[in-house]
């Protein structure tokens, strides 16, 4: 069994201490959460939070999606990774061409999923879900039948 010096103690302590004095960039409290209507290429009925970055940007982006129940999202893929994190609800991911909801497999709260880029995928919401999505931008999405883009419906 190791033992901990007390010079690696003391280093443990002065890295906890100096973590205290970086400054926060972004800080965003749940009761204070500013939403709004989700992005257009996604479909109608979602409310978003963009927490840091902006995903229309190169770079890191955090951002929240806020949904009721039944709330899909055809399947699609992104050219970059993406990353979710359930925070509220149930999440049904779906890897394929078509949605089948019996395939799907049900993400809840405290649930992460990383998602290779260029892989075609689906969700569903079951009861208000929230979930949060971090990546690098831009953040796309190209939907495997063009008819489900929204952008496209317009």
């Amino acid at each position: 069994m190791s033992r901990i010096t007390p010079r690696a103690l003391a280093a443990v302590f002065a890295a906890a201490a100096f973590g205290c004095l970086i400054p926060v960039s972004a800080m965003h409290l749940g009761d204070e959460m500013k939403w709004g209507d989700g992005p257009p290429t996604l479909p109608k009925g979602a409310k978003a939070a963009v927490l840091q970055g902006d995903p229309g940007k190169a770079g890191p982006f955090v951002m929240r999606l806020h949904a009721q129940s039944g709330y899909k999202v055809p399947p699609h893929m992104h050219s970059m990774m993406e990353n979710v994190t359930v925070i509220k609800g149930t999440l049904m991911l779906g890897m394929g061409d078509k949605i089948d909801e019996k395939a799907a497999k049900a993400h809840h709260a405290g649930d992460f999923v990383a998602i290779p880029a260029k892989t075609n995928h689906y969700a569903i919401m079951k009861g208000e879900t929230i979930v949060q999505i971090h990546g690098e931008g831009p953040f796309d999405i190209t939907y495997v039948n063009p008819d489900d883009d929204p952008m496209k419906k317009k």
